[in-house]
């Protein structure tokens, strides 16, 4: 219950800057702002202030705004009206467009400062999906992280998701060709491993000892999966929160390149499909990082907190249909051509996009909930 409303919560606050980058810059261009909701319809209560209704509605995830004319192709009376978004000069149609994404990136931008302030300026470890150089920080690579454990794992209630193998039998390993040279002579025979977890801020180390065991092709092995990691430290104090807000947007469009990539090259999308999380995936995070104590907790919910904004970022100013990005693509064809494209066109491809977002979630929610399972 208690992730539920949390998980609520920062999606709300979320969504809602979003969309008051919108409101914002809707009104500052003398466009007319209908309707400002908190949660999604059906209303559930709502107040008509001058000229925009101010709601809460049923659905309690995120809002939304509703500008006059921005589907004008379904509102004849828009296409003459003056204060409509859709008669509103191009470039004041991007800038309103582009509104909700700028104030996702500030939202994150501020959280990354607290956030650093409580960590000495130091990242939480994320995923190292492909060798990556980060423009800002220095880096701290952690290539022997466990992510899984295979059936009869040795090591399977004895380790945890999170921690990094570092020494086998005192000797240091710092990827997984070290791991496989270690225990390669080693079948059937105690060895003791520092581990490393690198969860917290402040990273803890303990010994444990497991006992590896060869598979069929002679190679011995703990029963694990292994994936590289990352953690930056910052050094201007003052420049490391949009440094470090520069880092993860890039970082997410080279990752997201090179996934895509791989999939178009290996004929499969599950690549992609494996590294994208919807709702059930963020619950499940945020439910593991509520499992930490006190400061710990804190810190875990802030760095998903600022992730996400950047991620809603991301995700918005992508070109594709009924995202801002789609809509923004549109504007610039006319700013660039002169020309607009008829509005029945362009409202029936973010229709047809909108339908197709809804689908890709409903996929990425069934794969959450088997992954669950």
């Amino acid at each position: 219950m208690l992730t539920t409303l949390i998980l609520i919560l920062i999606l709300s606050v979320l969504v809602l800057a979003h969309e008051f980058g919108h409101f914002h810059l809707a009104r500052k261009n003398d466009v007319r702002v209908e309707e400002f909701g908190w949660g999604l319809p059906p209303r559930a209560w709502g107040k008509k202030i001058g000229e925009t209704i101010y709601s809460i509605n049923w659905l309690p995830f995120g809002g939304f705004v509703k500008l006059t004319g921005e589907d004008f192709d379904e509102d004849p009376k828009a296409v003459k009206d003056p204060r409509s978004f859709a008669n509103k000069k191009p470039s004041q149609r991007a800038a309103i467009l582009v509104a909700g994404v700028v104030m996702n990136v500030i939202v994150a931008i501020f959280i990354y400062l607290v956030l650093f302030f409580m960590t000495n300026f130091k990242t939480m470890t994320l995923p190292l999906f492909f060798d990556y150089d980060f423009a800002f920080g220095n880096q701290e690579n952690t290539n022997t992280v466990i992510t899984n454990f295979v059936e009869g794992s040795t090591l399977d209630g004895v380790a945890e998701v999170g921690e990094a193998i570092i020494e086998i039998d005192g000797s240091p390993v710092y990827n997984v060709a070290d791991v496989r040279e270690a225990l390669e002579d080693k079948d059937g025979i105690e060895v003791s491993l520092l581990l490393m977890d690198i969860r917290p801020i402040e990273r803890t180390f303990r010994g444990v000892r497991a006992i590896p065991q060869a598979n069929e092709e002679g190679n011995v092995l703990l029963g694990v999966a292994l994936s590289p990691g990352f953690r930056l430290h910052y050094h201007n104090r003052i420049l490391a929160a949009p440094q470090h807000s520069y880092n993860i947007l890039a970082y997410s469009l080279s990752t997201l390149g090179g996934l895509v990539k791989e999939s178009f090259e290996a004929g499969d999308i599950a690549p992609l499909s494996a590294s994208v999380s919807g709702p059930v995936g963020v619950f499940s995070t945020l439910d593991s990082i509520i499992g930490f104590s006190g400061k710990e907790a804190l810190v875990g919910i802030l760095d998903l907190s600022a992730l996400l904004s950047l991620s809603l970022a991301l995700l918005n100013i992508l070109p594709f249909p009924a995202l801002d990005g789609g809509r923004l693509f549109f504007v610039l064809y006319e700013m660039i051509s002169g020309k607009k494209v008829k509005p029945e066109i362009e409202g029936n491809l973010h229709r047809w996009g909108m339908l197709a977002l809804l689908a890709l979630i409903i996929l990425v929610t069934v794969k959450d909930v088997r992954n669950l399972l």
